[in-house]
């Protein structure tokens, strides 16, 4: 799978390197603002990458469980964590398939942030992970879910960009086929190409309201960025929802 061999690569990272730590202060903010989440509470980041996010509830007072599959974010995870100045953070980490967990109604707040989702080839295994979410949730548990307004994405998709990072130049070329975002990576080094993938399932917001719903999910709020404006169909580039396990 595309994912196994991008998120492998510290490429990655350098090319996501805006989407850095004040950004996922801003998401907390929002879920702090808006959501009725006690210090202390326990928090899963479900396919949480380098630990950014978890990083930040853990410094706030939460008691944090981050996974991801990639073992090479997960590593890079675990030295943000050792390199933390504070020393009695509540956190852990651990490798693991988002379409395979359960911890059974165990926590208070699950996310799942800058479009974790979509990567698998079929809307089963897509959906499966919003059903392993509800599973853990303790009744009355939130979810916040951050994805992709696929609205926005379809009518102003950029299909070519270049930009350097460090001594690399890379071109990136985005389509749209069959419900799908293509992204094909390409980074020159020299005369070297090394080429990645990105491929992620397009889901509008009344198909992932109805799947939340059908995994007893009522949905409480819907936003159109980190900072808390009012979700647009055609203005939104994310839609981020925060929903509450009702049974």
């Amino acid at each position: 799978m595309w994912f196994k061999k991008w998120f492998s690569n510290r490429l990655y990272l350098e090319l996501y390197s805006h989407r850095n730590e004040e950004e996922a202060g801003h998401m907390i903010d929002l879920i702090q603002r808006n959501l009725d989440i006690r210090t202390g509470s326990k928090v899963l980041d479900v396919a949480c990458g380098a630990g950014r996010h978890s990083l930040q509830l853990a410094k706030r007072g939460f008691s944090v469980t981050g996974f991801d599959l990639s073992e090479f974010l997960i590593s890079e995870a675990e030295k943000s964590f050792t390199e933390a100045k504070e020393n009695d953070l509540r956190l852990k980490f651990l490798i693991k398939d988002m379409r395979k967990f359960n911890f059974r109604n165990s926590f208070d707040l699950a996310v799942n942030i800058f479009t974790s989702f979509g990567y698998f080839n079929n809307d089963e295994e897509n959906f499966r992970v919003i059903e392993n979410v509800s599973n853990s949730l303790k009744k009355g548990g939130y979810f916040v879910f951050d994805f992709i307004n696929s609205g926005y994405i379809i009518q102003n998709i950029v299909p070519r960009s270049r930009n350097k990072i460090g001594n690399a130049t890379v071109v990136q070329k985005r389509r749209i086929k069959e419900g799908y975002i293509i992204k094909d990576i390409e980074i020159h080094k020299g005369k070297k190409i090394t080429r990645f993938n990105e491929i992620l399932r397009l889901y509008s917001k009344q198909e992932l309201i109805k799947c939340f719903k059908s995994h007893n999910f009522k949905i409480k709020s819907l936003f159109g960025d980190y900072y808390g404006n009012e979700f647009s169909e055609k203005k939104s580039k994310r839609l981020i929802i925060f929903a509450q396990k009702i049974k």
